[in-house]
């Protein structure tokens, strides 16, 4: 692959999994403070919506750069 194309691809890249990343921050699940906080229950579903969203932002953040850069490995060949 051709550094520029490359070069152009990396920046781009970086800049959307920098947006994504400030977006998944400023949309954080939270705990409400007026349930508890020591219940199992509340604490796994807490879990559980953490690891969802932080699975979704990653698919997000991750998936469009590697398609492009394989799709660019594609044209290149």
């Amino acid at each position: 692959m051709p550094r520029f194309p490359f070069l152009i691809w990396l920046v781009v890249s970086t800049a959307w999994i920098a947006t994504i990343a400030y977006i998944a921050w400023s949309a954080w699940p939270h705990m409400p403070l007026d349930i508890s906080q020591t219940d199992p229950a509340t604490l796994a579903a807490y879990d559980s919506a953490v690891l969802m969203h932080a699975g979704r932002y990653a698919a997000v953040a991750l998936l469009p750069p590697l398609i492009i850069l394989a799709f660019l490995r594609f044209l290149r060949q």
